[in-house]
């Protein structure tokens, strides 16, 4: 063998020991930093993906501490659904439940958290009233002695509006198309109104209600406050879920409220909030204190105009 071939040989040799030596380092290094870094975290991405691909429930930070309620075994065959609550004026989904077949309605209204709750409470307005409509039923929340049916007059407008109301379920059932679609289509029939129904929300439970999985329903508070309420999923309960009944509905999701700034600087944090301002440029409308007041009063410390309500509006 040429000199130089063996050489060639040996050197090479040498760089494969180099880069098994480089590869040993490398693992071990990789084990000692997983060690130091990332066993506590773990055992969370493993429970993260088990909740993503079951929708089960095994990481503790979500469920209600055992010391507030009382274990009560869940008795089986039993159903899990998820639900999805929706932002009222944004097209994103705020909150995500896991709920019962055989709990009620208003375990899960109970659980759901709306701003617009604190406001109301914040400047003593609050109203106990709401209801779920999901298909053609309205569930309504009665519990309250002062609350008050907000389907009755929906039911009062379809009996005196029969054609306006039968327009306007034509355009929801077949929705919006151009006059090119229209000459050629002619005229659709229009849909019969459904048999709406109602019931109230503390005796219906979800094992009750007709629906359809991913359709979208309707959750209406405060007056008009509406949500859209989506169940996305229904499964049977397994051994991985809580076995708990007690501490169902179970927060899947919340979403991080968003510091809200001066809606005219953009700079301050927002320390009041107006609604039906009419020179404010939303509604609600956020200010800071400097921008409230020189917005709203003049030197002398009076006001512009008091065609508004305002409040307090404190962050947490």
């Amino acid at each position: 063998m040429p000199y130089w071939q063996s050489n060639y040989i040996e050197k090479v040799e040498e760089l494969a020991k180099i880069k098994q030596k480089q590869d040993e380092d490398k693992a071990a290094a990789r084990l000692h930093s997983f060690n130091a870094k990332f066993v506590e975290s773990a055992p969370k991405l493993e429970k993260m993906d088990r909740k993503k691909a079951l929708r089960s429930v095994t990481a503790p930070m979500k469920v209600k501490p055992s010391s507030a309620v009382e274990h009560v075994p869940v008795c089986y065959p039993e159903i899990v659904l998820c639900v999805e609550i929706y932002h009222p004026r944004k097209d994103h989904k705020t909150q995500e439940f896991l709920v019962l077949g055989s709990q009620k309605l208003t375990e899960l209204r109970d659980n759901i958290y709306c701003v617009t709750d604190q406001l109301m409470q914040t400047a003593g307005e609050y109203e106990p009233s709401g209801y779920f409509l999901i298909e053609d039923l309205f569930c309504n929340d009665l519990r309250d002695p002062s609350a008050i049916d907000y389907s009755r007059p929906i039911f009062d407008w379809l009996k005196n509006s029969e054609g306006e109301a039968l327009e306007k379920w034509k355009h929801i059932m077949t929705g919006e198309y151009n006059w090119k679609e229209k000459s050629l289509v002619g005229d659709l029939p229009v849909a019969q109104l459904p048999d709406f129904k109602t019931t109230d929300m503390h005796k219906t439970r979800f094992c009750d209600l007709q629906f359809r999985l991913g359709s979208g329903y309707l959750y209406c508070h405060q007056g008009d406050c509406k949500h859209m309420v989506v169940i996305r999923d229904m499964r049977l309960i397994n051994p991985d879920d809580v076995q708990n009944h007690n501490a169902y509905p179970i927060r899947m999701f919340q979403i991080r409220n968003r510091l809200h700034k001066c809606s005219v600087c953009g700079i301050y944090r927002a320390t009041k909030v107006t609604v039906d301002d009419k020179w404010a440029q939303k509604n609600p409308c956020y200010f800071c204190e400097n921008c409230y007041f020189l917005l709203h009063y003049k030197e002398d410390r009076s006001l512009l105009y008091d065609e508004f309500a305002s409040y307090d509006y404190y962050q947490e």
